[in-house]
């Protein structure tokens, strides 16, 4: 494996950003540079009134994590903070089409950023989409 991983989440779907949070957590765990770049519909799930009321878009298994009270994918991505490195930044383009401002978005997340910038950060990482 790489030394960085590069992680680009656009979809809405909980259970993407929650695969993203397990993987991201095991490779910074594990001494890998992670950096995920949150884009397109999955700001929403960053959003401090999304998770405060748990109003995410999901399937079966989000019902299950929900009904079962297991560990949600910003939990997964706070503890990798705390034990590795882990970066996560939002898109500025949708934050400024959304008219969201930094305060809006939970603490996980370290900065907003452009495409362009997330693409200097990525270069000599293997990347994963979702």
């Amino acid at each position: 494996m790489s030394d960085k991983l590069a992680i680009i989440i656009a979809s809405e779907e909980y259970e993407k950003s929650h695969v993203a949070s397990m993987i991201a957590s095991v490779a910074a765990v594990s001494g890998v540079e992670v950096s995920i770049f949150v884009t397109m519909n999955a700001v929403y799930n960053y959003l401090k009134e999304t998770v405060e009321k748990k109003n995410f878009t999901g399937g079966k298994l989000y019902e299950q994590i929900k009904e079962k009270k297991a560990t949600m994918f910003y939990e997964l991505f706070d503890q990798a903070k705390m034990l590795g490195g882990l970066k996560i930044y939002v898109c500025s383009m949708v934050m400024d089409i959304l008219k969201i401002e930094k305060e809006d978005l939970i603490d996980i997340v370290d900065d907003h950023l452009g495409l362009a910038a997330f693409l200097g950060i990525m270069e000599g990482a293997e990347t994963i989409t979702f």
